[in-house]
């Protein structure tokens, strides 16, 4: 019985075994493999960690924030006010003189704007609601108008022509100063501070925005009103 080595095709052309193929996972293929892995491995990780880290608090980021835009970013909350800041004597536009220690019991709203600023003068409406609408409840609004930038007799008319119902700080930069330095702002406007009873600022607006700050201020209050007494 005839035995062959070789066999030819129709074609006539010699057919010869495949040759045997090396395995591509090689040891050094397998080792840039693992590296390349342990990196996809390590960036998925520390991504998804950055996602957990609260972002460095800001407020000065436009249209929801400086004074001009709103905040709903925030500072820290619960920056407690120096007992030597709330313990100043500061004068009203009506002569009157007042502390924000004399508000102790109270949840208070300290709104810095000016005359000349639009978007204050875009607030002014929403903040005479909200004070008539929480005063009932252990609500105060003070209004902060700075003296090294306004002339006195035009807030005066501005504050009686608007029926601002609310007291009036014409302030020389003793309150301005300090509150904005609590929340690591910037001399923008309007800025709004709301204050708990025990005088830690829980809220910082800076800057408005007709379809955020109004609901933002009122959620913020009523958690406010809701950590104590009325």
């Amino acid at each position: 019985m005839a035995s062959s080595i070789e066999t030819k095709p129709a074609s006539g052309e010699t057919a010869s075994a495949e040759p045997r193929k090396e395995s591509f996972w090689t040891g050094g293929r397998v080792a840039v493999s693992v590296i390349i892995a342990g990196l996809i491995i390590w960036y998925a990780v520390a991504r998804n960690s950055s996602k957990n880290v609260a972002p460095p608090s800001r407020v000065n980021t436009p249209a929801t924030k400086p004074l001009s835009g709103n905040n709903p970013g925030a500072p820290p909350a619960f920056v407690a006010i120096p007992t030597e800041i709330r313990d100043r004597t500061v004068r009203t536009l009506d002569g009157d003189s007042l502390k924000l220690s004399d508000f102790e019991n109270k949840v208070l709203i300290v709104n810095i704007w000016a005359v000349w600023c639009g978007p204050c003068r875009m607030e002014m409406p929403e903040l005479i609601k909200i004070s008539n609408e929480y005063k009932s409840r252990g609500l105060v609004v003070l209004g902060l108008a700075t003296a090294f930038n306004e002339n006195k007799p035009q807030v005066e008319e501005f504050v009686k022509s608007n029926n601002i119902p609310y007291k009036i700080i014409f302030d020389d930069g003793t309150l301005e100063g300090p509150l904005v330095q609590a929340v690591q702002g910037r001399s923008v406007i309007p800025q709004s501070f709301i204050i708990s009873r025990d005088g830690k600022i829980v809220k910082h607006f800076s800057g408005f925005n007709a379809s955020q700050t109004p609901k933002l201020m009122r959620d913020a209050i009523e958690e406010a009103l809701g950590n104590g007494k009325s």
